[in-house]
C-alpha cells in the first residue's frame, strides 16, 4: 500500500470512514486520484467534495461527519445532537440537524438546516473524530420547544446528575442566548425559574414527571433526594421529602424495584423510618402513565392531614 493511501485509511481509521478532498490532496492524492477511487467504487460521494471509503457502512456517524467537512462552519444541533448526548425523553427523529451562522451558505445535502445568529466557543465540542456538536447546555435550550416542558426539566435533572453542567450552568446559557423571539427560551426560562437552585438533581425522568405534577397541583417544594439517619445506623435518601411533616414520597422504577426481594427491602425501610414518624407514599411507572393526578392528588390530601396536626 502506497504511503498515500496507507496515509488515507489511518484517517479513515479515526475520522468514521469520511475525507474531504482537501484532506486527501493533503496526503498526494491528486483530485483525479480521488474521483477515479470513486468510480472504481472504492469510494462513495456523502456531500459534494466529501467521500466515504466503501469498506465502511453509511450511518449517522458517517453522515454527521461529512456535514462538519463540508462546511466548517457547520455543527451537529437540535435533535440531532441530543441523541448524540442521549438525552431522555426524546421523539424519534431521523432526521440530520445541524446549525450554521447567519449568513453563511451551508452547502450541506439531505440535511435540516438551522441558522443562528449567536453561537460562542462555549457552546460547540470538537470531538476526536472531527464532528463539531452543540454543547448539552446550549442543545438544551435548542430542542427545549420541540420536547416540551416536562421532558425538558427532566433533561435539565439528567445534565445536572450526570455532571454535564451545575444548574447555573444551565441558567447562565439561558442569560446569555435568551431573546423573547428566541425559541427554546420561554420554556426553558419556565423550568429555570421554577426550580430551586439548591434542589439536588433528579434521578430518572419517572421522577421529573411526579415533580411537575407536584407543582402543578400547587403543594409545597420538596426536598429532593432528601436524606434520613436511622435509629440503627446507616442512612437512606428519599427520592422526595417534606421534613418538616415527616412525609417521603419514593418513585419506583419498575427495574430498580422489580421482584420479591427489592419489595421485601422497601417494605423493611418503610418500617424503619415508621418508627421516626415518618410516613412513606410510593408512587409506580404505573401511577405516572394511568393516574398520575389522582396519585399526588391523595398525596396533597394526607399532606393536609399532616399539616394539620403538626405542632
Amino acid at each position: 500500500m502506497s504511503g498515500g493511501i496507507a496515509d488515507l485509511h489511518s484517517w479513515f481509521a479515526e475520522h468514521n470512514g469520511v475525507v474531504g478532498l482537501s484532506r486527501a490532496q493533503t496526503f498526494g492524492l491528486s483530485r483525479s486520484a480521488v474521483y477515479r477511487m470513486a468510480e472504481r467504487g472504492e469510494l462513495k460521494l456523502l456531500q459534494p467534495g466529501v467521500f466515504q471509503s466503501t469498506q465502511w457502512p453509511t450511518g449517522e456517524l458517517q453522515l454527521m461527519t461529512a456535514a462538519c467537512v463540508r462546511n466548517p462552519h457547520a455543527a451537529i444541533g437540535f435533535l440531532t445532537a441530543a441523541k448524540t448526548w442521549s438525552f431522555r425523553s426524546l421523539r424519534k427523529d431521523r432526521l440530520l440537524h445541524v446549525v450554521v451562522p447567519h449568513g453563511s451558505s451551508p452547502g450541506l445535502h439531505g440535511v435540516v438546516v438551522h441558522r443562528t445568529r449567536r453561537i460562542d466557543p462555549v457552546d460547540l465540542v470538537l470531538r476526536d473524530d472531527g464532528i463539531r456538536v452543540t454543547s448539552p447546555s446550549r442543545t438544551l435550550l435548542d430542542v427545549a420547544d420541540a420536547v416540551g416542558d416536562i421532558a425538558a426539566a427532566s433533561i435539565l435533572e439528567q445534565l445536572i446528575n450526570d455532571g454535564r453542567g451545575t444548574f447555573a450552568t444551565h441558567a447562565s446559557t439561558l442569560a446569555r442566548l435568551c431573546h423573547a423571539q428566541r425559541p427554546g427560551t420561554a420554556t426553558m426560562a419556565r423550568i429555570i425559574s421554577s426550580r430551586p437552585k439548591w434542589s439536588k438533581a433528579l434521578q430518572s425522568a419517572l421522577e421529573a414527571q411526579v415533580l411537575a405534577e407536584i407543582r402543578r397541583q400547587g403543594l409545597p417544594e420538596p426536598e429532593i433526594q432528601c436524606s434520613l439517619d436511622l435509629p440503627g445506623g446507616g442512612r437512606i435518601r428519599f427520592d422526595f421529602a417534606w421534613p418538616q411533616w415527616r412525609l417521603a414520597l419514593e418513585v419506583d422504577h419498575p427495574f430498580w424495584h422489580a421482584g420479591g426481594e427489592q419489595s421485601h427491602l422497601d417494605k423493611r425501610r418503610d418500617r424503619q423510618v415508621a418508627t421516626l414518624g415518618w410516613q412513606t407514599i410510593r408512587v409506580t411507572d404505573l401511577d405516572v402513565a394511568s393516574g398520575l393526578e389522582a396519585a399526588i392528588a391523595e398525596l396533597a390530601s394526607l399532606l393536609g392531614d399532616r399539616l394539620i396536626v403538626a405542632p
